[in-house]
């Protein structure tokens, strides 16, 4: 979203934001009791120390890839804490940080992780050690969505976050069927970095045109679709 949009959506997007218009039940509840939730967590405080350690370890010069904000890290936990999947799917990871605050939620809880450069990040490695017998780690996203659709319970939705495309175009047709697939299997696709990569701001776009069902809630900046046949197909621009 461009910041003269963002300027000019700013009031509808506000008053959306605290419930006002929002006529789903669904979506009120998941607006005030998700996306704005301003009461703490338990884990919201491991969260902050663990990225303040991977900034310092990383370097605060350092912009590409970018930490993950802990506004972001921490509705990241509220989401899963919210729809508690047993077995989640994750694309690109920010420096490990985002799967911690996922895994946070549940210790009964797997995670399958897409990302091709881990051997050349240490910093990504040592916040994963503590959970890697949690964690699935593949080098190719086929793969990676095949073993956790074979995983997958069938009265479970799966649960998708892509945090970014690590291998840029070459993924692009792979991440699109796999969000594809959890739209058709009524499971939630989370996306972030929407607003920073055209790549990213394509594949969100794609994924909700390609949804015939469910809802879809975005800042322009993080993206959620929950793909529940059983809601009617609205989308909500919003401020969170």
């Amino acid at each position: 979203m461009g910041r003269i949009h963002r300027y000019r959506t700013a009031w509808s997007r506000h008053h959306r934001s605290h419930g006002f218009g929002i006529h789903s039940p669904f979506a009120f509840r998941f607006v005030l009791d998700v996306l704005r939730e301003r009461n703490p967590y338990y884990a919201y405080e491991e969260i902050d120390l663990l990225r303040k350690a991977v900034v310092n370890a990383v370097g605060r010069h350092l912009k590409h890839p970018r930490v993950i904000s802990f506004k972001s890290a921490k509705m990241l936990f509220r989401l899963v804490n919210y729809f508690n999947p047993q077995a989640i799917l994750q694309v690109g990871t920010s420096y490990g940080v985002s799967a911690a605050c996922m895994l946070a939620v549940n210790s009964r809880s797997r995670l399958w992780l897409y990302e091709p450069h881990l051997d050349h990040d240490p910093v990504t490695g040592r916040v994963l050690a503590p959970l890697a017998h949690r964690i699935d780690f593949l080098d190719h996203l086929v793969e990676a969505t095949t073993l956790y659709r074979d995983k997958l319970a069938d009265s479970q939705p799966p649960f998708v976050l892509i945090n970014d495309l690590p291998g840029e175009n070459s993924d692009y047709e792979a991440a699109l069927a796999m969000a594809q697939w959890a739209v058709d299997k009524s499971g939630v696709v989370v996306l972030r970095n929407i607003s920073r990569k055209n790549i990213m701001k394509k594949l969100w776009l794609d994924v909700k045109g390609y949804a015939t069902y469910g809802q879809t809630f975005t800042n322009d900046k993080l993206a959620i679709l929950v793909a529940n046949p059983k809601l009617q197909r609205e989308d909500f621009l919003l401020w969170f």
